[in-house]
């Protein structure tokens, strides 16, 4: 489990319920004040900081400092978004910041980074029809749902059949490059829309799909995470 805390306001940018935060594997804390982020630092296994300048509560100079002291808390990653100007800039090299965004923030470079910093695989954004069997429905006959992303150990679909967390699943889809990945996975996450004909996302994870398929999966990601970030 990673553990992200957002400083308030800050998670308008990750508006998605399909965005990476939403994984069962990351945790997120909103912080509202210094002391509370310090708090949580102390108390829990932190692994990034993303945070703005002058929250309520402690100064940032003693925030900082204590986190950048504490040999428990040095491994902490801070990304730190301000306005880009000449002063917040030295003050975010004082606080030994490990990235710094200037407001307009790239929504996209900002998740990039937070991948980066967690180590978690980014997924695609990949809206395709798939086929899916489910076990103990439909007569193991495959319907349409539709993805909303991918990444290597698993994706995001969604449908208008209620389904129940820990079903298995049968899947069958096309890449974007025209490979066919067929395998099974698990339903790890249930969550119901408010609006929509196709009411409900699932978190599919991968159970068994074979290698040829997992390295089409990476290579596709990783394409267009480049092509992205170009």
């Amino acid at each position: 489990m990673k553990t992200v805390i957002l400083a308030k306001g800050l998670e308008r940018y990750f508006p998605d319920k399909d965005s990476f935060l939403a994984r069962e594997s990351v945790k997120v804390v909103t912080a509202a004040k210094n002391d509370d982020v310090l708090r949580d630092c102390l108390t829990s296994n932190v692994d990034l900081l993303v945070m703005t300048l002058d929250l309520p509560g402690i100064s940032c100079d003693d925030l900082f400092s204590t986190i950048r002291s504490d040999p428990k808390l040095q491994k902490v990653s801070i990304i730190v978004v301000c306005p880009d100007t000449l002063a917040h800039r030295d003050r975010c090299k004082r606080y030994r910041a490990n990235a710094v965004f200037t407001t307009p923030v790239d929504q996209h470079l900002l998740s990039l980074k937070m991948h980066e910093f967690l180590n978690v695989a980014p997924r695609m954004v990949y809206r395709a029809t798939l086929a899916v069997a489910i076990e103990g429905r439909f007569q193991g006959q495959p319907l349409p749902f539709r993805t909303e992303n991918i990444s290597e150990s698993g994706m995001l679909i969604r449908t208008a059949e209620p389904l129940k967390k820990g079903a298995g699943v049968f899947l069958s889809f096309f890449l974007p490059d025209g490979a066919h990945v067929t395998g099974y996975g698990e339903i790890v996450r249930v969550d119901r829309l408010r609006t929509g004909d196709e009411r409900y996302l699932y978190g599919v994870k991968f159970t068994n799909i074979d290698e040829e398929s997992k390295k089409s999966i990476r290579t596709t990601v990783g394409h267009t995470r480049r092509s992205k970030a170009s």
